[in-house]
C-alpha cells in the first residue's frame, strides 16, 4: 500500500513542476512581449521555454527531496483513501437536481430582472 501511496505522491509533485513551468513559461513570454525582449535578445524564446522547464523540474525534484512535503502528501493520500466517495447514481442524480435549480434560479432572477426594467421604464 506504501508504494501505491507513493506513486500519487510522486505524480502530484510532477503535476505541480509542470504547472509552475507552463505558469512561468506564459508569464515569462508575456514579460518579453511588454518589454520588448525578442528585439534585444536573439534566443528569447529558447531561453525562456528551457528556463521554465528547468525552474518547474528544479521545483518538483526540490519537492521530492523534502522530506517535510513527501509526508504529508502521504497523509493526504491516505486521507483520500478513506473518503467514502458517492456512487455513479449518486452523482448523477445530485447533477440532474444542481441544473434544475440552477435553471429555476435564472428564471426567477430573470423575471425579476425584467420586472425591474420594465417598472424602470414606466418610472423614467
Amino acid at each position: 500500500m506504501e508504494n501505491q501511496r507513493q506513486k500519487w505522491v510522486n505524480l502530484v509533485l510532477l503535476s505541480v513542476a509542470v504547472l509552475v513551468a507552463a505558469v512561468l513559461f506564459v508569464g515569462l513570454s508575456k514579460i518579453a512581449a511588454v518589454y520588448n525582449l525578442e528585439s534585444s535578445v536573439k534566443q528569447i524564446d529558447m531561453i525562456i521555454r528551457f528556463g521554465s522547464i528547468a525552474l518547474g523540474a528544479a521545483l518538483g525534484f526540490g519537492l521530492y527531496l523534502n522530506d517535510q512535503s513527501n509526508a504529508f502528501l502521504n497523509e493526504v493520500v491516505l486521507e483520500m483513501s478513506r473518503v467514502t466517495w458517492p456512487t455513479q447514481k449518486e452523482t448523477i442524480n445530485a447533477t440532474i437536481w444542481v441544473v434544475l435549480f440552477v435553471i429555476i434560479v435564472g428564471a426567477v432572477l430573470g423575471a425579476f430582472d425584467s420586472f425591474c426594467a420594465w417598472l424602470m421604464r414606466m418610472v423614467l
